[in-house]
């Protein structure tokens, strides 16, 4: 049996259009395979719906960069936010004013930000988890600033387009609950393939059975490791979904 975990902005969407069409052939043979296609993103429940709905995923969704799993995570829930924002509170002013996050800016701001309509910038503020932003100290603050973080249980991670707080969590782990439990429904053993394209995404495509790292000229690529030095990891040559298309057609045969 085979689980496709997939991060969306930068690699099964496009990094700037959102479009997934260049994917289209791929996400099909997924289907004719009866191949699940898990969504893994840093991305809000309320946004993942309506994507997964479009992509015909009816399974499990990663939500917020790994913080919890749609409709079926009981080791969270929505006071983990509230948690989160009071953590941000209690910072000093310095650091505090040097991180915006969603819930500073206004609808409309987040619109800017994105490049989504409003309507999609309202459900990316619908957050349970996790606060992405922008950071804009020095290397001194920011260290000083993640410490704090780490007092309080939680972690800054760099995405593709935000910096984004939430618990210490991952991915990866949620990948591996996800596997469990097909695993315990499965006669036979259970083999990932994870895609994405920016550092949030890396522990996730290390831990999976083949990894698959998106080529994405907006940010830096990400580091060679010994998994993909071993051949576990393969990269694309094209970006966005249309890269995902070649790596998925690929990895299947």
């Amino acid at each position: 049996m085979k689980l496709v975990f997939s991060d969306l902005d930068g690699t099964l969407l496009d990094h700037e259009t959102y479009d997934f069409a260049p994917a289209l052939p791929a996400l099909q043979r997924l289907k004719a395979l009866d191949i699940p296609l898990i969504l893994a993103s840093s991305k809000t429940e309320a946004e993942m719906r309506p994507i997964a709905a479009e992509l015909g995923c009816d399974g499990p969704m990663i939500v917020e960069n790994g913080a919890g799993i749609a409709g079926s995570d009981p080791g969270h829930d929505v006071s983990t936010y509230r948690r989160l924002r009071q953590c941000l509170d209690q910072m000093p002013k310095d650091l505090r004013a040097r991180f915006q996050g969603f819930g500073d800016w206004s609808v409309e701001q987040v619109a800017e930000r994105t490049g989504m309509t409003q309507e999609k910038a309202a459900l990316a503020r619908s957050r349970a988890f996790s606060e992405p932003g922008l950071w804009s100290g020095s290397d001194t603050e920011k260290a000083a600033f993640e410490a704090i973080l780490g007092e309080n249980d939680f972690q800054a991670v760099k995405g593709g387009r935000f910096y984004t707080l939430m618990p210490k969590t991952s991915k990866a782990e949620r990948m591996a609950e996800i596997k469990a439990a097909y695993q315990r429904m499965s006669a036979g053993p259970v083999i990932t393939i994870a895609l994405g394209d920016a550092p949030n995404d890396l522990a996730m495509i290390e831990a999976a059975d083949h990894g698959v790292i998106i080529a994405n000229p907006a940010h830096a690529p990400l580091p060679e490791t010994e998994r993909e030095r071993d051949g576990f990891i393969q990269r694309s040559e094209k970006t966005g979904p249309a890269g995902w298309n070649d790596m998925i057609l690929q990895l299947l045969g």
